[in-house]
């Protein structure tokens, strides 16, 4: 069969395969050369335990350290060269840096049996019972997505919030509390890091062994269901505590409400294999999360979705949706994610359910935008309005600008990540003269703003209005020809709280940074502002500065990149643009 899926056409390609079953590298009629994974010798346990066991921040000024190495060094050879026990056992004892409790760590592991079953779930055991009771939870709801899924940090503490399982904490919102909480799984080793930004994490993986892992356990405390087939979802285990949570594989075809009429969250995977005519939401009347990943196609959801007066997150991944009136009587909804997926028409009370916090839709074919009432309790919302045709966005825009603060006015003042895009007119039909009417309309508590959308600041230098009505903006991201003019100034004062600025594809021939404008800037991008030929001389004087990236400016002179650099700042030149990095607005 995979023979088939791979012919041989000569052209000197190789297929790699990873597997734990050495019956598939055994094939007597494969053409093969067999690489057997070598267990770590001593000397690379050692290493490997040491750098997951001692973070470099708790290490200086111990005197106790001749002990942890020891103990280490035992407790590294007692790995017997595997390395996931290893990796896992290091992130376990790096959050419990106490002699007492290596020593433990060395008496309460039977080292024997996983020396000759190769069987780490002792290990597994003793990192999971050591998390508290909400980071225990978070870490098997990872484990349900499915193997080697590339999970968005965004979604995943979006789902957490919705399901309740993040506290309330002093200072901090829930979505910092979360990604705390993402960060602190992988100190652990528990998730892998997939992908990361200069600022955060932004997707993770679970190794298959943790996932079967967590899998089960979940299945055992009834945290959470995991089903390939109708039989799974309809059948009690003896070993098994009733489920709330259902996870749903290659989109069984089931009446799941039916089954399981106090289920309080529905995930399903491979959408596009559901039978939509079979589906069905009766029953779900207690529903709070529910997701569907890789849908393709249309498909209208049934009014009855507007019976799911409890649900809290109401997710859509691929294809497009018809979202029926109904949906505005989701009186708790708490977040609606449409990020990867076409929403054909926007019902116009959506976003005046009083409780929603977050909208994302990548793209809407229909929305009376005029008509809509916004409430005041949103925290983020992107909408990518693509009308069918010009006119429909003409009488938009007209509308708009009679009242312009419908945008950016009263019904925002607590939006704190804002994402301004524009599209190329032969797509979408947006018309180049497409602009911001007043910059004052802002909300003024933004903490993250990108503006990507040709011409929308004509050539009026944005800088000055921006870094004096936004003093709490901590990302900004100008972009594709947003602004036109030739010169761009900050004033002294301005941007006080800004970290991150980053300057994509602008026509800005000079750049004046006075003294004592953004003063706390740590990272500055610039990339394909091919007219700037020198940089500002007031980047010399930001103590703050921790990194400059130039990318696609051939013609930049580099003497302040080397001044930069003498200083300590890293300093880093691309030729291509291919290696630029949009801010992202989670």
């Amino acid at each position: 069969m995979v023979q088939a899926a791979f012919p041989d056409v000569k052209n000197g390609s190789r297929i790699a395969l990873t597997t734990r079953n050495s019956a598939v590298s055994n094939h007597p009629n494969a053409r093969k050369i067999i690489q057997e994974v070598k267990l770590l010798n001593n000397d690379e346990s050692i290493e490997l335990f040491n750098r997951k066991a001692f973070p470099s921040y708790v290490l200086h000024g111990r005197d106790d350290l001749d002990s942890f190495r020891e103990l280490g060094k035992a407790l590294a050879l007692k790995g017997n060269g595997l390395p996931l026990a290893i990796v896992v056992m290091g992130g376990f004892l790096s959050k419990n840096l106490r002699i007492t409790e290596w020593r433990r760590m060395v008496a309460s592991i039977n080292w024997d049996a996983m020396k000759n079953e190769g069987d780490i779930r002792a290990i597994l055991d003793l990192s999971y019972y050591d998390l508290s009771s909400n980071l225990k939870v978070c870490f098997l709801y990872i484990t349900s997505f499915p193997e080697d899924y590339a999970v968005p940090v965004g979604l995943l503490t979006k789902l957490w919030i919705s399901e309740g399982f993040i506290p309330n904490v002093r200072g901090r919102s829930l979505e910092e509390t979360a990604l705390g909480y993402v960060e602190e799984l992988a100190q652990r080793c528990l998730i892998l890091i997939e992908k990361k930004s200069s600022r955060c994490i932004r997707t993770v993986k679970v190794h298959d062994v943790l996932r079967d892992w967590g899998i089960g356990r979940a299945r055992r405390e009834g945290f959470l269901k995991d089903c390939s087939s109708r039989d799974e979802v309809e059948t009690s285990y003896s070993n098994e505590m009733r489920a709330y949570r259902v996870v749903l594989y290659d989109s069984v075809c089931v009446k799941v409400g039916v089954a399981m009429p106090n289920l309080h969250t529905l995930l399903i995977f491979n959408a596009a294999r559901l039978e939509r005519n079979v589906f069905s939401f009766r029953g779900l009347n207690y529903l709070r999360i529910l997701y569907f990943d890789g849908m393709r196609g249309r498909w209208q959801l049934p009014a009855e979705i507007g019976q799911m007066v409890h649900l809290r997150y109401l997710g859509l991944k691929g294809g497009t949706y018809v979202l029926p009136a109904s949906v505005s009587n989701l009186t708790n909804l708490h977040t609606f994610d449409a990020r990867d997926a076409v929403v054909e028409a926007l019902p116009i009370d959506l976003l005046s359910i009083s409780t929603l916090k977050h909208v994302h839709i990548y793209k809407v074919e229909s929305w009376s935008v005029w008509k809509t009432t916004i409430q005041s309790n949103l925290k983020s919302l992107f909408i990518f309005l693509a009308a069918n045709t010009p006119k429909q966005w003409e009488g938009a825009i007209d509308r708009m600008e009679e009242n312009p603060s419908w945008c950016f006015g009263k019904h925002y003042r607590s939006v704190k990540q804002l994402e301004i895009v524009g599209a190329c007119e032969d797509e979408f039909g947006v018309p180049n003269d497409l602009h911001l009417p007043d910059l004052h309309l802002l909300p003024h508590n933004l903490r993250r703003l990108k503006i990507s959308c040709p011409n929308l600041l004509n050539d009026e230098d944005p800088m000055p209005l921006l870094g004096s009505w936004l003093t709490f903006l901590n990302v900004l991201e100008i972009g594709v020809k947003s602004y036109t003019g030739a010169t761009m100034t900050c004033p002294s004062g301005g941007f006080p709280d800004l970290h991150n600025l980053v300057l994509h594809d602008l026509d800005i021939e000079e750049w004046i940074l006075e003294d004592g404008a953004m003063p706390r800037l740590r990272i500055l991008t610039l990339c394909k502002c091919t007219k700037l030929k020198t940089l500002p001389q007031g980047l010399q004087h930001l103590k703050e500065l921790k990194k400059l990236k130039v990318i696609a400016m051939p013609e930049l002179d580099q003497v302040l990149c080397y001044l930069l650099h003498k200083a300590g700042r890293e300093v880093v030149l691309r030729s291509s643009e291919e290696d630029f990095e949009h801010v992202q607005i989670p």
